[in-house]
């Protein structure tokens, strides 16, 4: 059965533990596996690229679909996070360009805060959430991406459910682990190819 889409990852998973009578499990296997694979996976197929709009008091809100920054840039100039209580343990200064940013809940606070005019740009690259799979949204960018994950990750739980012997949750556990492992590789060596290594001096 195709892993293209979610009536086939459904099939599938249903094929490899050798059972008819889990259709509403399955449902709930895969999704405990999506939540599991958004927390574990940051490779450039979940990358967007955004403009916030920053207000006066130097926040911005997030969007819907954030997971975790992967760089902020006030003009192309890259600025660095810092936690919230490093932030407010700063003398605030503003009318200059921004330094750092922390993440406050749903939106982030930067720092010095700038005077925002129609030439500067605030610019995100983040790791995005890219939905659940249902009948109605039958793949996302992660299924036509990974649909490994999604399968030996729903298998995984469906161990769980099952109380199967612990040699085949291992086993399907280590598919993942395999999986993952390669695909963060890939993700790693694809966003330093062709670039010229730089070695900092240890003094």
């Amino acid at each position: 059965m195709s892993l293209s889409n979610y009536a086939g990852l459904k099939a599938s998973v249903a094929n490899w533990l050798n059972r008819t009578d889990l259709s509403t499990e399955i449902v709930d296997f895969i999704e405990l596996a999506e939540n599991r694979i958004s927390h574990e996976l940051r490779i450039p197929a979940m990358e967007k690229t955004i403009l916030l709009n920053v207000s006066s008091e130097g926040y911005a809100v997030l969007p819907s679909d954030f997971l975790e920054a992967k760089d902020v840039f006030w003009n192309y100039e890259p600025l660095d996070r810092i936690t919230p209580a490093q932030l407010y343990r700063m003398v605030d200064r503003s009318g200059v360009a921004p330094e750092f940013y922390a993440r406050e809940t749903y939106r982030l606070k930067f720092y010095p805060t700038p005077t925002v005019t129609a030439s500067d740009e605030m610019r995100m690259i983040y790791y995005f959430d890219p939905g659940r799979l249902t009948d109605a949204a039958p793949t996302n960018v992660l299924l036509s991406t990974a649909p490994e994950l999604f399968l030996f990750g729903a298998l995984v739980q469906a161990a769980v459910f099952l109380g199967t012997d612990l040699a085949q949750k291992d086993a399907w556990e280590a598919e993942y682990q395999t999986a993952l492992a390669r695909l963060t590789k890939h993700a790693r060596e694809a966003e330093f190819a062709g670039g010229t290594p730089m070695v900092q001096s240890g003094y």
